[in-house]
């Protein structure tokens, strides 16, 4: 397995389980706050002294002082190193698990390598940007007034990089070429199509607007198109024009579920309002935003699911689903009833006026009318409740009453049982609407449970992969990444299990974070933004302890990989479980640190650095004195030697030097 897919198969794990259901599996967890708590099952805990916290996928013990994710859990839960438990918790997730078996990592320039396949979407999206932005041929100006006829300002096109991709089969093939990028790279990066029938590639997209679609890095890693009308009409392409907008497929870089148009944008405007609107369109997100709403959002292609819940949750504690207000809107709002109940978020849905989409309704009656149905949107259950209630006679429409019931009772099943008083909650609301006891409603609720476990037993089971029973190859990819192709080790990975230098004696060697050092990392896993900056500017060598420099080398490797760099990737890189428990009380003590200092991160960044720059010189001069004391050195190399030392001085102090003669 390659490098890329070792990651992104820990990546898939990852976001296919929640922390809560794969410790609640073990553990008795008890709501507290917006976390939940547990008996640590690692000392002997006489009250509650685990957290796990489900917004960063994290939990920590504070009495045995260690921490971790999924993974490092189930490694000290079943006493396994890191592949074992990647298995475990791959067959629980129902994700096929195939160990590395070799050492090849993905060939740079080939369609399995991340930073090739970006690199060619950001070609052909800065090219489609330039076309629109500045081209004044016939089409790119028919685009230009299209947007105009649409409302979308200058400025907005120029926000969101929105370009154009002309009219001919071979623009964005011809400029991947000029750039020695292969076809078959372009059909993996989702800009090219095959010829049927023959050899080469043609481009995907063509006369249409271009919405390129961003990473919370802001890189593009997706494209999506909108036709032209005037263009289509003209363009005689028949049905391959027909679709209003086509979206990329699925790559490496980009899968539907797990992105949202707009995210990079909107991530600080989320934060502050507490809030994600969550709309269906590109140009309703643009118009949204040039209308002074910023906390928006768009899925691309498919429907709200869990995943794009989980990302929005990192940011914000409601989500409102907007609607347009035709038929296919309410299918949809209908849909999401049972994402409610499941994903633990006050997720409300808004639906707009019969015909309008968010964009048609922002133009026609302007912002402030619509915020206020932002405010006064129902939670998705209430929105079902209105609508399998509406017209019913609840004292005599026995048969309606009682399928309305199932089909609720039904959602309310597939909540996990940890819901507790949310459940609870939900369970009153019914018994009100409809007068029935929520004693009866429990055991309704409970013979429909038992019903689906039924169900569940019977349908055939995922073929899995049997459980470790002894030793496991340790991670090829982290080996190869810190090492090369020597073979070693990588610093930061647990060492293979049965190996002669066993798990305890390998974290027994790792110091704990301290000094400077420690707030180095703090301040990347607060401003991720900061990390590619210190990769560059970051000399291991400055750094005090080996725990450091694994942290630093794990960092490198993300870079390297145009990963991102942000706390969530930097668990995954990292299967060290003490290195892994060390990150997570960074990251506990940046939580509990934020909005206590004026200093921002970037001001604390640079002070680090100018603090190890400091340090650096004070012992490369007392080296230099040393030298000089020893009395070793020729008269002309002494004096080399002190002038040296004088200038770097008045150097540090921005004091001009000496000019040249």
């Amino acid at each position: 397995m390659s490098n890329s897919a070792d990651f992104e198969l820990k990546e898939r794990v990852r976001a296919a389980l929640d922390i809560v259901d794969v410790v609640g599996r073990d553990l008795e967890l008890r709501p507290q706050g917006r976390h939940f708590v547990a008996r640590c099952p690692f000392h002997q805990d006489n009250r509650p002294s685990m957290t796990v916290n489900p917004e960063r996928q994290i939990w920590k013990c504070w009495v045995c002082d260690i921490g971790g994710d999924i993974f490092s859990f189930v490694m000290r839960r079943e006493g396994v190193d890191f592949p074992a438990a990647l298995q475990i918790l791959a067959e629980q997730a129902g994700i096929p698990y195939e160990p590395s078996t070799g050492n090849k990592r993905s060939e740079r320039g080939s369609g399995g390598d991340k930073a090739t396949l970006l690199k060619a979407v950001q070609l052909v999206a800065d090219a489609y940007y330039r076309l629109l932005e500045s081209d004044s041929g016939e089409e790119p100006s028919i685009a230009r007034d299209y947007l105009r006829s649409r409302g979308i300002e200058d400025e907005s096109r120029q926000r969101f990089r929105v370009g154009f991709a002309p009219g001919g089969w071979s623009f964005a093939a011809d400029l991947l070429r000029q750039h020695r990028i292969s076809g078959e790279i372009g059909e993996a990066a989702g800009l090219l199509l095959p010829r049927r029938g023959g050899s080469g590639y043609y481009d995907r997209f063509r006369g249409r607007l271009i919405f390129p679609i961003h990473d919370l890095q802001d890189r593009p890693i997706s494209l999506g198109g909108r036709v032209i009308p005037e263009l289509a009409a003209r363009s005689g392409q028949g049905d391959s024009a027909a679709a209003k907008y086509i979206n990329g497929p699925e790559t490496l870089l980009f899968r539907k579920s797990h992105q949202l148009y707009g995210l990079q944008l909107a991530r600080d405007s989320i934060r502050r309002s507490g809030e994600a609107l969550v709309m269906e369109g590109y140009t309703d997100v643009i118009a949204a935003r040039q209308a002074g709403i910023e906390p928006i959002v768009a899925v691309l292609g498919t429907a709200l699911g869990e995943q794009h819940i989980k990302i929005l949750r990192r940011f914000a504690d409601r989500v409102v689903l907007v609607l347009d207000g035709d038929a296919a809107g309410q299918r949809r709002a209908e849909e999401v009833t049972e994402l409610f109940v499941r994903a633990d978020v006050d997720l409300r849905v808004m639906t707009l006026p019969e015909g309008l989409d968010p964009a048609d309704f922002i133009a026609r009656e302007g912002s402030d009318p619509f915020l206020e149905r932002v405010r006064q949107a129902p939670d998705a259950l209430d929105h079902r409740l209105g609508r399998l209630t509406d017209g019913l006679d609840i004292t005599r429409d026995t048969h309606r009453v009682t399928a309305a019931l199932d089909t609720l009772l039904g959602i309310v099943a597939t909540a996990p049982h940890r819901g507790g008083l949310r459940i609870d909650q939900l369970m009153l609301r019914l018994s009100r609407t409809f007068g029935i006891s929520a004693e009866r409603l429990q055991q309704r609720l409970d013979a429909i449970r038992t019903r689906n476990r039924k169900t569940a037993r019977q349908r055939p089971s995922t073929p899995g992969v049997p459980r470790p029973t002894g030793s496991a190859d340790p991670n090829q990819m982290l080996a190869e990444s810190a090492a090369g192709d020597d073979g070693e080790q990588a610093p930061y990975s647990n060492p293979p299990a049965g190996s002669n230098h066993g798990l305890a004696a390998e974290m027994q060697t790792l110091e704990s974070l301290t000094g400077t050092d420690r707030e180095l990392f703090e301040t990347l896993i607060e401003c991720p933004e900061l990390a590619a900056m210190a990769v560059e500017a970051i000399d291991p060598d400055w750094l005090e302890s080996s725990t450091a420099k694994m942290i630093l080398s794990a960092y490198q490797d993300l870079d390297l990989e145009a990963r991102s760099l942000d706390f969530e990737s930097l668990m995954l890189v990292i299967e060290n479980e003490q290195l892994k428990s060390q990150l997570v009380t960074l990251q506990e003590r940046v939580r509990h640190r934020q909005g206590s200092s004026s200093e921002t991160a970037e001001t604390r960044y640079t002070s680090i650095v100018t603090r190890y720059r400091e340090r650096e010189f004070t012992v490369e001069k007392n080296r230099h004195i040393a030298r000089l004391e020893s009395k070793t050195l020729p008269d002309d190399e002494e004096l080399a030697l002190l002038m040296e030392l004088i200038e770097a001085e008045k150097s540090r102090m921005g004091i001009p030097g000496q000019p040249t003669p």
